[in-house]
Parts: structure tokens; C-alpha cells; sequence
């Protein structure tokens, strides 16, 4: 169970730090030098509605694997030297993935929220600002999982 864990563990990592690979680096550099604005927002909008969908999911998983993953650590951990901890990079982990979870959920729930809402009503400066904001939080997201991913290699 536990290597299945691991797995599903990792093809969710994957798949979300690989769509914010794709996301930020070939799809909205290519959407801005290409098209007009009003049409890239429509796809953007689009593209973020299918995308979200997945994160969702590997949020789901990342954090159902990673509470399975860490508490039978933690207990193998105590059976073995009775004190019951778990190797440094994989609390930093824990804190890193937490925090991306959160700002996924403000991105999702505040800003991809606003910005339907701007497309909807066809207020395209308003969708601009939310599109930029939800773009530095997802940069940041981008850091946080290289920085968790890391952590978890290199802090044993």
C-alpha cells in the first residue's frame, strides 16, 4: 500500500507542477505574443477551467498520499527508535505543500472566480488584473513545489 501511495503521491506532484511548467512557459507566453487580448482571456479562461479540474484532483491525492506516507513513516519510525520522527525535508515538505494547497485555493476561489465574473460581463481590465494576480500566485506555487521537491531530496 505504501508504494502505491508513493506513486499516486508523485503522478499528482506531476501532474500539477508539470501543468504549471506548460502553463507558464509555452502557453501564455505563446497566448501573448500571438493574440489580441480579448481573445486570449476567452482561452485563458478555458484553458484554466479544464486545467483547475486536475489540480483539484492532485490536491485531492497529494493530500490524502501524503497523510498516508507520513503517518505510517511516523509510525514505523516510533516502532523502530520509540521517538517517532520523520526526516527534516519531509516536514519542510508537509509546510510547503500545505501552503501551495492554500494558494491554489485562492487562486481557484478568489482570483479564477473574479476573473469568470470579468469575462462573463465582458470587463476585460478587470480579467487582465485577476489573470496577472492569479499568474504571480502561481508563480509562486512554481517555486514552492521545485522548493518542497528539494526538500524532500536533499533534508534527510
Amino acid at each position: 500500500m505504501y508504494d502505491y501511495a508513493k506513486l499516486l503521491h508523485l503522478i499528482a506532484g506531476i501532474v500539477w507542477m508539470g501543468g504549471m511548467t506548460f502553463m507558464l512557459f509555452a502557453l501564455r507566453p505563446a497566448a501573448m505574443a500571438s493574440m489580441e487580448a480579448q481573445p486570449r482571456a476567452v482561452l485563458m479562461g478555458q484553458v484554466w477551467q479544464r486545467f483547475y479540474v486536475w489540480v483539484l484532483v492532485s490536491v485531492v491525492v497529494l493530500f490524502g498520499t501524503g497523510t498516508h506516507l507520513y503517518t505510517s513513516t511516523f509510525r514505523a519510525a516510533r516502532l523502530a527508535t520509540g521517538n517517532g520522527s520523520v526526516p527534516l525535508g519531509w516536514n519542510v515538505m508537509l509546510v510547503l505543500g500545505v501552503t501551495m494547497m492554500l494558494v491554489f485555493g485562492h487562486i481557484f476561489f478568489s482570483g479564477f472566480k473574479k476573473y469568470k465574473r470579468a469575462i462573463a460581463a465582458e470587463q476585460w481590465p478587470l480579467a487582465a488584473k485577476a489573470g496577472g494576480l492569479m499568474h504571480k500566485m502561481t508563480l509562486l506555487n512554481f517555486a514552492l513545489g521545485w522548493l518542497a521537491i528539494i526538500s524532500v531530496r536533499l533534508l534527510r
